[in-house]
């Protein structure tokens, strides 16, 4: 998130890992722009602060069509900011996932394409799957797998149309903040696919956010049982550059 109040120290540690692949976290909601209130005020609060909700977020950007411009601005200029750090840009997501709302995602595969990004997160977490698991919060989950659905078609769509990788399934969602090491392995156990992507919230600190960060998804994701099972299970892991480069065709998973 090059918005974040900490960007710098994540770039320094990036850098001290040179095989480490980092993507840019698209900031469109819940956060703070990178450019000045006063350049994108259809988008941002005078503080530079976006709308928490996604929704509320989405629709501006969808009905307003002064707002998509300052969008677009705003857009580069993460793009831009991710440039400087040096770092070679291996995919791109967005919080809340708003990298996929109709009116963001052309702008983003435009800049992934020109800023050379090797994938992009298209969310595909299967709700029969994660209800099986762990029926709690079923409610909540069919809503954001549903809205996951409108907005995976529209982008497959798109998708094919570049040179951007993605997973078959990307797994997180509808756990957000409750992942555990578990759930990730009775999740890789059900699923037949040829690539899989899972992420987690981590944090030496909770955050106080129901969706975190928080310690319980760095627990759930340093849990050796969840690298033991990889491990015996024969997955590969690698990055969005390993995965197109396996892949060798255009916009498949």
């Amino acid at each position: 998130m090059v918005t974040g109040r900490n960007v710098a120290e994540a770039v320094d540690i990036a850098w001290q890992d040179p095989v480490l692949a980092v993507g840019l976290h698209l900031t469109l909601s819940n956060g703070s722009s990178l450019l000045p209130a006063a350049q994108i005020p259809l988008l941002v609060d005078s503080d530079g602060h976006f709308p928490d909700s996604p929704a509320r977020a989405g629709l501006r950007y969808y009905f307003n069509g002064r707002a998509k411009t300052q969008l677009r601005r705003e857009i580069e200029a993460q793009f831009r900011a991710f440039a400087q750090t040096g770092l070679r840009l291996s995919h791109v997501d967005g919080h809340q996932h708003l990298h996929l709302h109709p009116a963001v995602l052309p702008i983003v595969l435009e800049l992934a394409a020109r800023y050379e990004a090797c994938g992009l997160r298209v969310p595909s977490e299967p709700l029969w799957a994660s209800a099986r698991i762990d029926p709690s919060g079923l409610s909540r989950k069919a809503i954001i797998a549903s809205g996951h659905a409108y907005l995976r078609a529209r982008c497959r769509r798109q998708l094919a149309l570049t040179g951007l990788a993605s997973c078959e399934r990307a797994i997180g969602s509808l756990m957000s903040g409750r992942m555990s090491a578990g759930y990730a392995i009775a999740m890789l156990s059900r699923l037949r696919c040829r690539s899989v992507e899972i992420f987690f919230h981590p944090s030496m600190t909770d955050s106080g956010d129901a969706c975190g960060p928080n310690r319980g998804d760095l627990n759930a994701l340093l849990d050796p049982r969840l690298r033991r099972f990889v491990e015996e299970s024969g997955c590969e892991l690698t990055s969005y550059a390993g995965l197109r480069e396996k892949v060798g065709a255009r916009g498949l998973s």
